[in-house]
């Protein structure tokens, strides 16, 4: 069940979101790439960044916290759910945008840095999945999710995966995520409005990429996939 709702000016449901991009990660922790990106754990940071989430959120009023099941957002997760004794919701459909290292290999690396802008990313940074197909599934699925009984809910999810929400967030096309950049472990805050029909009609960024402790507000000047395509680089 879900607590009492929040309504809009103009008398809508109010739904809040609460968006994490998963803790640091590693994927060349062993001097090379890892041969499966989906299965990657937190690394120390990361762990660490997981509790400061933790704590920064204890006041939250949050009803369902869900993720993509892939490891590192479920350990992202862990702490806030066992904190409010919530079961994490896995959804294998708001994965992280599938990408081959093999095939990462044989393309121009320095397209991975920025996502979607070119027409023919899919070959350009060895993905296994159009970005239309991509934007597809993650906001069909979301959108299904936020037409569900709650009032505000916890999501651990991705870089891209979030990007890809933001374009949703802001009307805009999924070959303009490179523009929202997702720090680890950072939270957004998204307020949706419902129709009495049910319908999305309104989606409202309160907050954006706000880090897991508030000792680290600076931010570097290269994004989180230019970073990860230069030590993939760096490695070849």
């Amino acid at each position: 069940m879900s607590t009492k709702p929040n309504y809009s000016l103009d008398g809508n449901v109010r739904k809040r979101l609460y968006l994490f991009r998963h803790g640091e990660v590693d994927y060349m922790s062993s001097g090379k790439v890892v041969d499966d990106p989906d299965q990657v754990n937190l690394t120390e940071n990361g762990r660490q960044q997981a509790l400061n989430i933790d704590e920064n959120t204890k006041e939250f009023t949050i009803e369902r916290i869900i993720c993509s099941g892939l490891p590192r957002t479920i350990q992202t997760g862990e702490h806030i759910a066992k904190r409010r004794g919530i079961k994490i919701e896995n959804f294998q459909s708001l994965k992280e945008y599938q990408w081959d290292p093999k095939l990462l290999m044989e393309t121009d690396i320095t397209k991975f840095g920025y996502l979607f802008e070119d027409s023919k990313a899919k070959e350009m940074i060895g993905g296994t999945e159009d970005a239309d197909e991509f934007y597809k599934r993650v906001i069909g699925t979301l959108e299904k999710i936020i037409k569900e009984d709650f009032s505000q809910i916890a999501a651990f999810l991705h870089g891209a995966v979030n990007a890809a929400i933001m374009c949703w967030v802001n009307d805009v096309d999924i070959s303009l995520a490179s523009k929202y950049d997702q720090d680890h472990a950072a939270l957004n805050i998204i307020d949706i409005d419902i129709s009495s029909k049910g319908e999305i009609i309104r989606k409202i960024l309160k907050r954006y990429n706000i880090p897991p402790t508030l000792t680290s507000l600076d931010s570097e000047s290269m994004s989180s996939w230019e970073k990860t395509a230069s030590k993939i680089a760096n490695l070849n």
